[in-house]
C-alpha cells in the first residue's frame, strides 16, 4: 500500500474507505469460485482494490471446494485500469522512494498471483477491460467476453505504457500489428475483433459468468507467461515491423515520448529474453515515463477534464433538454444543430430567408451523406438524423424548445433584435444562449425581461468537429441556467469550460498577443516560414501566419472599419496592421478568397493551391515597402526569440484572466488551449507549460525585457501603436516569488497562489471571490 503520507513534507493523502469489500469472493454450486472487482464507478485498480484482491484471491486457490476461478467486475465495467490520481502521489514520492515502495510492483504481484494459480482462472469480461483492466484479463489463463465488452490500452494517451505486464503478455497472444495498434495508438478492440485476434477465447452467447465458469471447468490452466511469443511476431519484429509502427506513431504525435519506450518493451518481448527479463525492461521504461514531464502534462489534462465540470457555485440540478432551437442556418448554426441531432435531440433550425435555410439544410445533409457513403453512418441512422431536423422560417416553432442558441452575424443591434423575437416566442423557462465570440453578452441580455436565462455558448468552427465549448457566465445568469449550460456541453461531448464575460473570453483574448507578436516579429526581420516553423516545432497544430489565412485576415479589419478607427486595439486584436490591411483592401482574406487569375483556390499571406501553400511574393515586396515607410531595418531573429515572444505574452494574458477572476482555475485555460487552439497536449496547456517546463521566474524576466523593447519601439517610432501585453501580471509575479514551493500531489502552484491572491485582490470577474 502507498499513500502521500509516505512522502516526506506532504500532507496525508485522503483515502476512501468502502464498507463493502473492493474484491468480493463467492463459490458457486458447481465449484467455481468467483472474485468480483467492486470499486465504483469503473472498478479502477486503486490501492484498496489491489490489496483486497491479493487478500481474497488466495482463499479461492486454497479452498478445496473450489475447482476453478472466474474473475469479473461489478456493474457495466470489467475494470477501467489504474487509479490516475495515485500517479501524482507516486511521482511525489520520487524515484528513490518508489524503489522501496513501488505501487506498480503491487499490481504486478497481483498479476503474478493470478497467472500462477494452479486452478484454471478465466476472466469474465462483463464490460470494457481497459489499461490495467486488460492486464488483469491477460493475467488470467483464458478470457470469455460479453458482446458489450472491449479490450484496450489507453495508457499512451497519458504518456505511459501498460506497466503491469501488458507489453509482455499481449504479443504472446495477439498478432504484432494488432498489439502495436492497441498499445502504441491506444485503439481498443470490441469483443468479436478481440476474439479474432486471439486476445479473447470466446464471446458469450448467454450470461458471461455462466460461460466463463463452463470454460474454466473444461480447460486446464494455461498461463500466458509460459507461452512463447509466436514466430511470426518475432520475425516481424526482426524484419523492421517495430520501426514501421514507431514511425506511424511518431508522425501522428511527434512530441510524445511513450511510443519509443513501448517499442523497447516489444523488442524485449520478441527477442530471446525470458518473460521475467521482459518485465524488467517494462518496469524500467514505465518508471522513466511516469517521472517524465510529458506524462505529467497528459495526466494533468485527463484530470482537468473532470475538474472543469465542477464549477464553483454551480450546485443546482440542470433543466432537461428535450428539444433545441438554433437561430441561423450558416456554417456555425448548422454545425451546432448536428451536435444535438447526433445525440438524438430534435432541433428546430430557423433562418430569415428560405434560400439561407435551404443552403444550411443542404450542407448538413451533404455532410451526413458523405459519412454514409464512406460507411461511417448507416442509411437508417442518416434517415433518423434528417427526421430530427425541422427547418423553419417561423419563430413560433420555438414555442416548445428548452434552449435556443443564436448563431447570427456579429452585429449588436441584430443580436438584440433576435433576442426580443426569441423571448416573445419561447416558454418563460427556455434558456436563450448566444454564440457570440466578441460582443458583450450582458448588453445583449439587457433587452430581455428576464436576463437570468441568458448565457454565452461559444462554439468553435466547425462546431460539429471542434471539441471546445466556452460557456460564458454573465452578470445575471442564474445558477440553473449555468448548470444547464454545462450539462448541455457534456450531453454533446464537448470539452466544456466556464468562463466570465470579458473581451474575447479566455481563448480569443489570449491568442491576440500571440497573433500581434507574429506580425511584429515579421516586420522586425523574421520570415513567414521561420515564424510558422518555430510554432509548429514547438508543437502547435499550425503556425500563426497559416492560422491568419485559415480564420480570415478580414475579421478584425471589418471590426475596425465598423468602429471608424483603423488604429483601434482591444483585448482581442493588436497591430501592426499595415500589411494585413493592404491584403484586405485587395480582397485577399486567405483561404476563403480564391484568385482565378493565378489559379489559386485561396490568397492571403500565402497563395493556396490545393493543399500546398507558398508565401505570396507580392506580400514579401509589400513588407519591404512597409518597413521602409516605418524606418525599420530588418535584423536576424532567432527561433528562441520567436517562441518566447509568441508564447510568453499569451501565458501572461492567461495569468491576467485568472487574476481578474474571469476563469475559475488554471487547468480550465489549459483545456481551452489544447482543444480549441491546437496547443500540444504533451506540454499540458499554456499554464502547465509555464509552471513545469519554463518556470515563472524566467517568463517574468523575459517579459520585462520584451516590455522595455516594446516601450522603446512605440515611444520612439510613432508608426507603432502602444501595447501592454508584456506588462507582467501581478499573479505571475506572486507565483514567481513562490517558485519551488512544494504543493500537494495533483495541485498546481498557480492555483495555490491564486487562492491567497484572490483573498487580497478584487477582480472584475465572477470567479474573483469564489
Amino acid at each position: 500500500s502507498f499513500c502521500a503520507s509516505n512522502c516526506q513534507g506532504f500532507p496525508p493523502f485522503p483515502r476512501f474507505h468502502s464498507s463493502a469489500m473492493p474484491a468480493a469472493i463467492s463459490v458457486r454450486p458447481d465449484g467455481v469460485g468467483v472474485i468480483t472487482m467492486n470499486s465504483p464507478p469503473v472498478n479502477s485498480l486503486g490501492t484498496e482494490l489491489v490489496t483486497s484482491f491479493k487478500q481474497e484471491f488466495p482463499k479461492l486457490v486454497q479452498d478445496p471446494q473450489v475447482k476453478a476461478i472466474v474473475v469479473t467486475g461489478q456493474g457495466a465495467m470489467f475494470c477501467g485500469g489504474a487509479e490516475i490520481t495515485e500517479f501524482a502521489v507516486m511521482v511525489a514520492m520520487g524515484p528513490e522512494k518508489m524503489k522501496e515502495n513501488n505501487p506498480v510492483a503491487a499490481l504486478s504481484e497481483m498479476m503474478d498471483m493470478i497467472d500462477a494459480s494452479p486452478k484454471t482462472t478465466v476472466a469474465a469480461l462483463n464490460g470494457p477491460a481497459l489499461g490495467g483492466g486488460a492486464e488483469v484479463s491477460l493475467a488470467c489463463h483464458y478470457r470469455v467476453a460479453s458482446d458489450k465488452a472491449s479490450v484496450g490500452f489507453p495508457e499512451v494517451n497519458l504518456g505511459l505504457l501498460p506497466g503491469a505486464q501488458g507489453t509482455q503478455r499481449l504479443p504472446r497472444v495477439a498478432p504484432l500489428p494488432t498489439a502495436m495498434q492497441m498499445i502504441l495508438q491506444g485503439k481498443p478492440l470490441k469483443a468479436d475483433a478481440a476474439r479474432k485476434n486471439g486476445i479473447v477465447d470466446a464471446v458469450a452467447k448467454k450470461d458471461v459468468i455462466e460461460e466463463a465458469a463452463e470454460w474454466a471447468l473444461s480447460h486446464p490452466p494455461a498461463p500466458i507467461s509460459k507461452r512463447e511469443v509466436p514466430k511470426t511476431n518475432r520475425f516481424m519484429a526482426s524484419a523492421g515491423g517495430l520501426e514501421a509502427g514507431l514511425n506511424t506513431a511518431v508522425n501522428a504525435a511527434p512530441l510524445m515520448i511513450a511510443p519509443r519506450a513501448i517499442i523497447k518493451c516489444f523488442e524485449a518481448a520478441c527477442s530471446h529474453k525470458s518473460f521475467r527479463e521482459g518485465l524488467q525492461v517494462e518496469m524500467e521504461q514505465f518508471t522513466n515515463l511516469v517521472f517524465s514531464v510529458e506524462s505529467a502534462a497528459l495526466r494533468h489534462l485527463f484530470l482537468s477534464e473532470r475538474l472543469a465540470q465542477k464549477v464553483p457555485g454551480i450546485d443546482e440540478k440542470p433543466a432537461p433538454l428535450k428539444k433545441i432551437g438554433i437561430l441561423g442556418a450558416g456554417l456555425m448554426g448548422g454545425g451546432i444543430a448536428m451536435c444535438f441531432i447526433q445525440k438524438g435531440v430534435p432541433v428546430v433550425l430557423k433562418d430569415a430567408k428560405q434560400e439561407w435555410l435551404d443552403a444550411g439544410v443542404k450542407k448538413i445533409e451533404s455532410m451526413w451523406a458523405g459519412q454514409a457513403k464512406k460507411g461511417r453512418l448507416s442509411k437508417e441512422k442518416f434517415k433518423e438524423y434528417m427526421g430530427l431536423l425541422k427547418p423553419s422560417l417561423d419563430y413560433a416553432d420555438f414555442k416548445d424548445v428548452d434552449m435556443v442558441i443564436e448563431a447570427v452575424p456579429e452585429i449588436m443591434d441584430l443580436k438584440k433584435e433576435v433576442f426580443l423575437d426569441i423571448e416573445k416566442n419561447t416558454k418563460p423557462d427556455c434558456l436563450i444562449c448566444t454564440n457570440t465570440s466578441g460582443l458583450n453578452i450582458d448588453d445583449i441580455a439587457a433587452v430581455l425581461k428576464d436576463p437570468s436565462r441568458v448565457m454565452g455558448t461559444h462554439f468553435f468552427s466547425p462546431a460539429n468537429v471542434m471539441q471546445l465549448l466556452e460557456n460564458v457566465r454573465t452578470a445575471k445568469s442564474s445558477v440553473k441556467t449555468l448548470a444547464t449550460g454545462m450539462a448541455m456541453g457534456k450531453l454533446i461531448n464537448k470539452k466544456c469550460v466556464m468562463v466570465g464575460n470579458c473581451d474575447g473570453f479566455v481563448g480569443n483574448r489570449m491568442i491576440a498577443p500571440y497573433a500581434g507578436e507574429a506580425k511584429m516579429l515579421w516586420e522586425e526581420g523574421g520570415t513567414v516560414e521561420q515564424i510558422d516553423k518555430a510554432a509548429t516545432a514547438f508543437g502547435m497544430a499550425m503556425g500563426p501566419m497559416a492560422l491568419g489565412d485559415l480564420v480570415g485576415q478580414e475579421l478584425f479589419w471589418k471590426q475596425r472599419k465598423a468602429a471608424g478607427d483603423m488604429n483601434k486595439q482591444t483585448k482581442t486584436y493588436f497591430g501592426p496592421y499595415e500589411l494585413t490591411d493592404w491584403l484586405c483592401e485587395l480582397g485577399r482574406f486567405g483561404m476563403k478568397t480564391p484568385d482565378p487569375s493565378i489559379k489559386a483556390n485561396g490568397r492571403g499571406i500565402f497563395i493556396h493551391r490545393g493543399r500546398d501553400k507558398t508565401v505570396d511574393p507580392e506580400v514579401v515586396a509589400k513588407l519591404d515597402e512597409v518597413r521602409k515607410a516605418k524606418g525599420v531595418t530588418p535584423r536576424p531573429v532567432s527561433d528562441e526569440e520567436i517562441v518566447e515572444r509568441l508564447f510568453y505574452p499569451l501565458i501572461n494574458e492567461g495569468f491576467k484572466i485568472l487574476e481578474e477572476g474571469f476563469v475559475a482555475r488554471s487547468s480550465d485555460i489549459d483545456l481551452a488551449y489544447i482543444y480549441g487552439y491546437g496547443f500540444p497536449p504533451s506540454k499540458g496547456g499554456p499554464m502547465f507549460f509555464a509552471e513545469n517546463y519554463v518556470g515563472f521566474q524566467k517568463i517574468l524576466e523575459r517579459l520585462k525585457v520584451y516590455d522595455a523593447q516594446a516601450k522603446e519601439r512605440y515611444t520612439k517610432n510613432s508608426a507603432y501603436l502602444p501595447i501592454d501585453y508584456f506588462v507582467p501580471s501581478k499573479l505571475l509575479e506572486a507565483c514567481a516569488a513562490k517558485q519551488g514551493t512544494k504543493v500537494f500531489p495533483g495541485q498546481t502552484l498557480i492555483d495555490v497562489v491564486l487562492k491567497d491572491f484572490r483573498k487580497s485582490h478584487d477582480g472584475a470577474g465572477p470567479f474573483s471571490k469564489l
